[in-house]
């Protein structure tokens, strides 16, 4: 209830006695959403963890990314994340951090520039080969086989196939 101050007034609850009140209770409203402000600064938000998440794959399932897994480890690698980000590192260090852990198959693609050229190349080059090679053997091949559309006639020096015809015909008459 309120009861008459000093000057006729009703006061809401505050007297003369403690001045202060109004005071503390603005500071701790004050406190309270500089708290929820520096919570939202400081800390990681979900899309900041997602964006984070998008490059890396699932340490325990296959070809999962880790923004999708649902798995225990991707739920603590995903709070690591987190933590990670909220004590001020880039998402390329964090990365970067779980690589020298893991290794590069979080990420799918080797780190090393040497090996992501290695990656990139060696099946562009294993391709180009396979073609020039089949493009070789389809020309070889076509080459040795000519369509000939009319019969090579008989060298005149061949008298093997009138021998045989002679012979063959000498001894069906001898049969009769």
């Amino acid at each position: 209830m309120s009861r008459p101050n000093g000057s006729g007034h009703l006061a809401a609850g505050f007297s003369a006695k403690r001045p202060y009140t109004c005071l503390i209770v603005m500071l701790f409203v004050l406190l309270a959403f500089s708290a929820i402000a520096w919570a939202e600064d400081g800390g990681a938000t979900d899309n900041d963890v997602i964006r984070v998440a998008e490059r890396m794959y699932c340490p325990v399932c296959e070809n999962i990314p880790l923004d999708d897994c649902e798995t225990i480890a991707c739920v603590e690698w995903k709070e690591e994340i987190r933590a990670q980000l909220a004590a001020g590192r880039s998402d390329q260090e964090v990365i970067d951090s779980f690589v020298a852990r893991f290794g590069d198959n979080v990420v799918g693609v080797p780190q090393d520039p040497l090996l992501r050229a290695l990656a990139v190349l060696v099946p562009l080059l294993a391709t180009a080969l396979a073609l020039s090679l089949g493009a070789f053997t389809f020309r070889r091949f076509g080459a040795q086989r000519k369509l000939r559309l009319e019969p090579e006639p008989a060298p005149v020096g061949e008298t093997s196939d009138e021998a045989y015809r002679q012979r063959l015909e000498a001894d069906l008459r001898g049969r009769r």
